[in-house]
């Protein structure tokens, strides 16, 4: 459609929240205030958050550029461009008819098919729904051209949501993300490789509303800072779902870690103990920022290290929770969504991470604990974890911003000289 439309207003329907009962309010607090941060480059507007619903009137302002910020907000349900009216079956009729028409003028439709609902929560008004749809239908079928009647599988369908104060016209409605308010459901770190699956798991992570952070392991010079400017990029893109827009980032100097590791173990369980490593460094994260969970990308048996039997090795070395987004996604479905955030094509760069690096050639499948823990032993890796701790790189990533890699100065030491439990 053009900007130029008689629709004026735009109605949002919840998801997942409405179903929070004694929570709701707050959920609805949270959802209201993320649409208003969402949409305050838009000065025109008006909003008005209604149970159940919430609507923008538009005031001149363009719809398309609204509904992109809308598609980047999760907790909504879906959203449709709208028209208000008053009760009478005339006035929705008539009023009706012209939108339909601007419909299928914009769409180029010279034929199609055509119904009416209405859902009626003013239950004092004295016809019931399928009266109402029926009256409207039998004096807008005149004022079409081209229209034959489908109740099964229409082109179109005129929406009549009749509400206590008015009644709201619409046609069509565009999915929303789902889920939850961001940032309503406690905080978590993400960790984050260059890869396609840990962005996709970062989204679905802030889609159910948890505040994300991300944690990065780089391991110079064996992983190049165009392999971090790949993981700055993928975070950029994914900031968007957040609500305040911004994405901490905690940059691990992980090469001696790796070194060690790959001097001092079996080869056949680098895999195993590297990311041990890398989960006793973001559980001390977690810890020291009162944070509630880690985020992986690991989907069940899609590589080695990411069988049943590893993830139990793994996951030994914390009590901290682990989310597992991606756990029974297959590859297709994570390369759709990927596209979908718009992070394909960053992910698939050239550039390999640490991950990558120290693959052996038959790494462990089946990692026996007892057998890990002596390697580890062997390794002494508790001084150069500990070093990996204190000289952490934190920077902010937003939606906006244009961080170079090459410009991050990773010379600076922590200022605290606390040692962590390791």
């Amino acid at each position: 459609m053009t900007h130029d439309t008689m629709f004026d207003m735009i109605l949002i329907r919840y998801g997942e929240m409405t179903i929070k009962k004694d929570n709701y309010k707050q959920f609805l607090r949270k959802m209201v205030e993320n649409i208003k941060f969402k949409l305050k480059e838009f000065k025109n507007i008006k909003c008005e958050a209604q149970p159940y619903r919430f609507y923008i009137y538009l005031n001149g302002e363009d719809h398309l550029k609204i509904i992109e910020k809308l598609n980047e907000l999760s907790g909504l349900y879906s959203y449709s461009l709208c028209k208000k009216t008053d009760k009478t079956i005339e006035t929705i009729a008539n009023t009706s008819a012209k939108l339909i028409n601007e419909y299928v003028k914009e769409n180029n439709l010279s034929t199609y098919t055509f119904k009416v609902e209405c859902a009626r929560s003013d239950k004092n008004y004295p016809l019931t729904s399928l009266e109402i749809a029926k009256n409207v239908a039998s004096l807008v079928l005149p004022k079409l051209e081209g229209v034959k009647v489908d109740v099964h599988n229409p082109d179109i369908t005129l929406h009549i949501d009749f509400r206590f104060e008015a009644v709201y016209l619409y046609i069509n409605e565009i999915v929303g993300l789902g889920g939850y308010p961001s940032c309503i459901q406690g905080s978590g770190l993400s960790m984050m490789s260059g890869g396609l699956d840990s962005p996709v798991s970062t989204y679905l992570a802030l889609k159910k509303g948890i505040n994300v952070s991300c944690i990065h392991f780089f391991s110079p010079p064996y992983t190049s800072q165009s392999s971090l400017q790949k993981v700055i990029d993928l975070i950029s893109k994914v900031s968007r779902y957040k609500d305040d827009e911004k994405i901490d980032l905690y940059i691990v100097p992980f090469t001696k870690v790796q070194e060690k590791i790959q001097t001092k173990c079996d080869n056949t369980y680098l895999i195993t103990i590297m990311r041990r490593a890398m989960y006793k460094i973001a559980s001390l994260v977690v810890k020291e920022n009162n944070m509630d969970c880690i985020i992986n990308g690991e989907s069940i048996g899609q590589v080695a290290s990411q069988t049943l039997e590893s993830m139990k090795v793994v996951n030994d070395v914390t009590n901290i929770p682990i989310i597992r987004p991606l756990a029974t996604y297959d590859k297709e479905d994570i390369v759709k969504i990927s596209k979908k955030i718009d992070c394909f094509d960053i992910s698939i760069r050239p550039y390999e991470d640490c991950c990558t690096v120290f693959v052996p050639k038959h790494p462990a499948i089946k990692p026996k604990l007892e057998i890990v823990l002596k390697e580890e032993e062997k390794a002494e890796l508790d001084n150069v974890i500990n070093d990996a701790v204190l000289n952490i790189k934190k920077i902010t990533i937003s939606a906006n911003d244009n961080i170079d890699a090459f410009s991050i100065n990773f010379d600076n030491k922590r200022q605290d000289n606390d040692k962590f439990e390791i």
